[in-house]
Order: C-alpha cells, then sequence, then structure tokens
C-alpha cells in the first residue's frame, strides 16, 4: 500500500474504540500477505484454515512440542474428564 493510503487506514483504526491488542490484531491483518491457495490441495475437506501457511506451521510446532519427552497430556476419556477439564480453564 502506498504511504499515504497507510497513514489514513492507521488514522481510522486509531478513531476506532478497540483495545490496543485489538488494534494490533487488525494491522497484522491488513499487513499481512494475501495468499489465493487452494485449500483443497492441504485439507481434504477444503478448510481454508490449511491453505495460510502461519497455520500449518503452528500445527507442525504443536506436533513437535507433543512428541517431546517432557510433553504432558490430559487423557479425557468420559464426558466427565471433558467437563472438568472445561471447568478448571
Amino acid at each position: 500500500m502506498a504511504t499515504i493510503t497507510m497513514n489514513k487506514l492507521w488514522s481510522f483504526i486509531e478513531s476506532l474504540s478497540l483495545s490496543q491488542k485489538d488494534r494490533d490484531w487488525l494491522v497484522d491483518k491488513l499487513l499481512e500477505p494475501t495468499r489465493r491457495v487452494d485449500p483443497y490441495r492441504f485439507s481434504p475437506s477444503g478448510d481454508s484454515f490449511f491453505a495460510d501457511p502461519r497455520n500449518v506451521k503452528a500445527v507442525e510446532n504443536d506436533i513437535e512440542a507433543a512428541h517431546r519427552p517432557d510433553a504432558r497430556f490430559t487423557r479425557l476419556e468420559t464426558r466427565e474428564d471433558v467437563m472438568s477439564m472445561i471447568e478448571a480453564l
């Protein structure tokens, strides 16, 4: 985007009643490159979540963390297990 356009956009964002966290998120979304990728290349369901390489990288990082020797897991086998976990949040 041109500098003038970016300045106008930033002025508009600042005029909104948003928290700083929300402003930062919005700016990141506006500045991120748009990728037109066929989501079916990454997901049998065509879920667009997997068409974004950052999301794929985050999933890969989580899988890697789960395979570390010090990884901890909570086994959820029953409805009560799930409800206990939710209530603990």
